[in-house]
Formats: C-alpha cells, structure tokens, sequence
C-alpha cells in the first residue's frame, strides 16, 4: 500500500514538473505575480509565446499568448508578462523590433522612468505598439543623423573637387570639358538669338517681295484662263462648222493664241525683270550704295540730316515768333531786334 502511494505521490510530482517546464520553456512564471499586459500588432510572423520582452537590451518578460483581436480579426492581440517591481508608466510604448539579420523579432519597452503610483499601467493595460523595420533595429535615429550628416559632407566635399584645376582623372576631365561645351552652346545660342533679332527686318522685306510676286503670278493665272477659255470655244465652234471652216477659224485663233502666249510670256518676263529690280534694289541698300543705303548706314549723314532738320525747325518757329527780325530783305526800315524772352533757339 504505501509502495502505491509513493509511485503516485512520484506521477504528480513528475506531471507538476513537466507542466512548470513546459509553462518556462513557453515564458510563463507559475509560481510568480509578474504583471500581465497586452499590445496590438498587424503581423504576428516570427512571434512566439518564447519571445522577449526588454528594456534596452536587458530581459524584463516574455510573450505568454498570441491570439486574434475578437473586436477586428486584422488585429492580433500580444499577452506578454513583465517582472512586478518594473513600475511601467501608462505612457509606455511597445516597440516591435528585429533581433537581427538572421530574423526573429523581441519587443522593447520604451519609457524614461518608472512610475511613481498615479501614472502607473494597471495590470492588464493596453498599451501602445509600434513596429521597426531591420534598419531601425540596428541603428537608431540618433546614432543615423551624425552619420548621414557625415557621408553628405563627404560627398559635398568630392563633388566640389570635381572638375577641380590640379586633378587630371578622366573623370575630372570630362566635367571640365562638358563645363567648356556648356559654355560654348550658351555663347552659341545668344549668338543666334542676336543674329535672328537682326535679321528680322531682312526678312520682313523678303516676304514682302514673295507677296509681290505671288500677285504677280495672280494676275498671269487670269489671262492664262482667258487663253483656256479661248480654246474651249474654239473647240465647241469647230464641232458645228465644216471642216475648211474649221480649219481657218482654228488658225485664226491658234494666232490668237499666240498673241495671247506672246502676252503671258512678256507678263512673266515683266515679273521676273521687277524681282531682278528689287533684288538689285536690296542688294545696293545692303552694300551702302546710294542715298538710301548711306541713310540706313551710315551714321555720320544721318546725325547731319537730324541736325539740319532740327535747325530748320528752329529757324520756322523763329520766323513764327519774330517776323520783324526778317523784314530788312523786303527794304523796310524795322526797329533794332530785342531777343523774347522765350527765345527756342537759346539753351538748344
């Protein structure tokens, strides 16, 4: 009897130690009163109930359960146990974070203090969940920016050499050259934009002879048509005469149509010969030939015609305003000249 007793006594404590190994194994304490709290993920992949919970790196708990969210099944719902004397404030965030490249995932508790009993996270709190991708679980925020400011000055520093007198890489070489391409298209195309602004004028003038000659060519197509006209009735008359008839009518008017051929020929010639003259016309303005060309030309002879201009003006409105001062032609005997006060010559 006591021999049955004592195997008994063995199979209890035996099922007590495997249930406690396998709750330890699985991150639960039987036998402690840590605090239990949940958080909210989107994506449960690589999470056990095995999983750590931490503070900077140092173990504080363990995933104890991993179920779906009843309220929205998108959303499951993460049971982890903390150690009772860790105080976490209600403020607290859950951070879910990569153990490193090879994969796993742990959760970081981020707080600045323990709480001191008002602000404290109740047992069974929600709290806050936040994931962070493998980059931010290697390297955080503060320690990225001085290198990111780091590797910018670097490359700041390298695209200012570039191109840079002294180095002669061909790298250098070809920034150098494509700066002096650059350059020279830029020179090119201000030398075109000016060639084009100067041009404008010439080619206003060549447009305007092309209409001459279209109205030209306008008015030849008029008698070419009475011409046409000529031999249409030519045509039906010889279908109602004999044919000696004919025959004399057509001679008649193939002579006409000579005369009508002769005409046309003398108007095209007559067209060609005026765009000869307006091309010889042009062609003198441009080489400074003549009054016209000096007048387009050359400077001197147009300042002299605006001085004479000018004086002339002058001297008309002095006539205007003084005609006493020109009365000694006509041998009339005036009073001595007295300058107005207005004179438009003085000052000028």
């Amino acid at each position: 009897m006591r021999r049955e007793i004592l195997i008994a006594l063995l199979a209890i404590i035996t099922g007590i130690l495997a249930i406690w190994g396998f709750k330890f194994l699985s991150g639960e304490n039987l036998f402690g009163d840590d605090n239990t709290y949940y958080t909210i993920v989107d994506n449960a992949k690589e999470i056990n109930t095995a999983t750590k919970v931490l503070i900077n790196g140092y173990q504080v708990g363990t995933v104890t359960s991993i179920t779906p969210n009843p309220d929205d099944i998108r959303d499951i719902k993460i049971a982890f146990q903390v150690k009772k004397e860790i105080a976490l404030p209600n403020y607290t965030k859950v951070q879910l974070r990569n153990e490193g490249v090879m994969g796993g995932k742990e959760f970081e508790l981020v707080f600045d203090k323990y709480c001191n009993g008002s602000n404290c996270a109740q047992d069974g709190a929600l709290l806050e969940c936040e994931s962070i991708g493998l980059l931010g679980s290697i390297i955080t925020k503060d320690d990225l920016e001085p290198k990111i400011q780091s590797i910018t000055s670097s490359i700041d520093r390298t695209i200012g050499k570039l191109g840079a007198r002294g180095n002669d890489t061909p790298l250098d070489n070809t920034i150098r050259d494509l700066s002096h391409t650059m350059d020279n298209l830029s020179s090119s195309t201000a030398r075109f934009s000016s060639l084009m602004n100067s041009s404008a004028k010439d080619l206003e003038v060549t447009l305007s002879n092309m209409a001459v000659l279209t109205e030209s060519l306008v008015n030849s197509t008029g008698k070419l048509s009475t011409v046409l006209n000529d031999v249409s009735k030519l045509t039906a008359d010889m279908s109602k005469i004999s044919l000696s008839e004919t025959i004399n009518k057509s001679n008649a008017t193939i002579d006409q149509a000579g005369v009508s051929f002769k005409a046309l020929e003398g108007t095209l010639t007559d067209a060609s010969s005026t765009v000869q003259e307006l091309n010889s016309l042009l062609n003198s303005i441009d080489s400074k030939e003549g009054t016209l060309g000096l007048l387009l030309h050359d400077k001197q002879l147009h300042d002299d015609l605006q001085s004479t201009m000018k004086n002339m003006d002058l001297l008309l409105q002095d006539v205007r305003l003084n005609p006493r001062r020109y009365l000694k032609v006509f041998g009339k005997k005036v009073p001595d000249y007295e300058l107005p006060e207005n004179d438009p010559a003085q000052g000028k």
